[in-house]
């Protein structure tokens, strides 16, 4: 990109000749640049070595120095910036606190010049402004990148680093209370705190990912951990919340675990999760073991679902197809409603009929479905034939 720096300089003009005298004093701008950066956080508290930021001052005010005056620029200070940019990043300066200081440059040899610039000579420096700006822009914009791209390489490391732990943690099952104190240093999390756990299905693993972008943008300590190919949420719960805002998963499909009363409990609730998104009744949004209690018991249950299955439906299958339909769906209706009337409101039938349809239900499956052990039966006899 075109700038003034690449304008030649007056060999005898006055900005070559204030940039020769500030070179014979850079000592001196470099205590001033000093003494500003230690009132400066996280540098007062020392976040980079002393002698390092004593170095790179001194390498700064020179290279500017010669960017500003046109002069070459030895090979020592040809990466200076990258070197400065990428030790900000893995010490943890926040970017803006470090583009305030290289831009402090500024002040600091503009009165540097202004304090030896004689009356006759000013309006020639104040020409040279947009020069001298120049080449504090070209430093600052160098250190800037090379911040962001070592940023997002430490990021990277971080990530990783927390992937380990919290693998260490769900293998271990959090029996190792160092491991534990690991962890919660890694998230950023306290032991004691209650979290959310959530899995995402296989086949729809993008929407929880944007959840825990979305959630962490709102300040919430959230970790993300793929487990067997799946994306599991780990998030810290407010202090005082006891249960998952309805908000930060709605119509995300995923397998919710109860809340993990502990960091210790946290594997736990990840196997839980795990298997409720694995049941395949995830599609419109949270699905909590209440919601999908049948189908996990279905699934442990292996052959004995399939006698179970057998023994509760072999006579219903021997019927037609709508009358199978219907009553099906009339017991559907009925377990979640409990409701005669109800039902048929809602199937728009008479009262008299779904009865009927409940004696006859029960006259070929054995259950009826108005004692709640025998709807209990039916309920997970259904849901071993849905997934035989």
């Amino acid at each position: 990109m075109h700038t003034s720096l690449h304008e030649p300089v007056t060999p005898d003009g006055p900005l070559r000749r204030l940039v020769h005298s500030c070179l014979d004093d850079l000592d001196e701008l470099v205590a001033v640049f000093l003494a500003e950066l230690r009132s400066m956080e996280p540098y007062a508290s020392d976040a980079v070595p002393w002698s390092e930021l004593r170095e790179h001052a001194e390498g700064s005010m020179e290279l500017l120095l010669r960017l500003a005056g046109g002069l070459a620029v030895p090979d020592r200070l040809g990466d200076l910036c990258e070197r400065i940019g990428r030790s900000r990043a893995q010490a943890g300066v926040p970017l803006e606190v470090l583009l305030h200081a290289v831009r402090v440059d500024f002040r600091i040899l503009w009165d540097a010049f202004a304090r030896r610039v004689s009356e006759d000579e000013l309006p020639s420096l104040v020409r040279s402004a947009s020069r001298v700006w120049a080449a504090v822009d070209h430093h600052t914009t160098r250190i800037h990148l090379a911040y962001l791209s070592e940023a997002a390489v430490v990021a990277r490391e971080q990530e990783h680093e927390r992937a380990q732990l919290v693998a260490r943690l769900l293998t271990t099952d959090a029996r190792d209370p160092q491991v534990v104190a690991q962890v919660a240093t890694a998230l950023d999390v306290s032991a004691d705190a209650d979290f959310a756990v959530a899995a995402a299905p296989l086949p729809a693993t993008r929407p929880l990912r944007d959840a825990a972008d979305e959630l962490s943008s709102r300040g919430i300590s959230v970790h993300l951990q793929d487990v067997d190919r799946r994306p599991v949420l780990i998030a810290q719960l407010p202090a005082g919340v006891a249960a998952v805002p309805p908000r930060w998963l709605q119509e995300v499909p995923c397998g919710l675990a109860p809340v993990a009363r502990t960091l210790a409990g946290v594997p736990r609730a990840v196997r839980i999760a795990a298997e409720l998104a694995g049941t395949g009744a995830t599609e419109s949004g949270p699905r909590a073991l209440p919601d999908v209690w049948s189908s996990v018991v279905a699934g442990r249950l292996g052959e004995l679902g399939d006698a179970l299955a057998a023994e509760v439906f072999g006579r219903m299958r021997g019927i037609g197809a709508g009358e199978r339909s219907r009553l099906l769906e009339t017991a559907t209706a009925y377990l979640r409603t409990g409701s005669a009337g109800a039902v048929a409101g809602e199937l728009y039938c008479h009262r008299n009929t779904v009865l009927n349809r409940l004696r006859r239900i029960d006259e070929l499956t054995g259950c009826d479905l108005t004692r709640p052990d025998q709807a209990a039966l039916f309920t997970v006899a259904r849901a071993c034939e849905r997934s035989a």
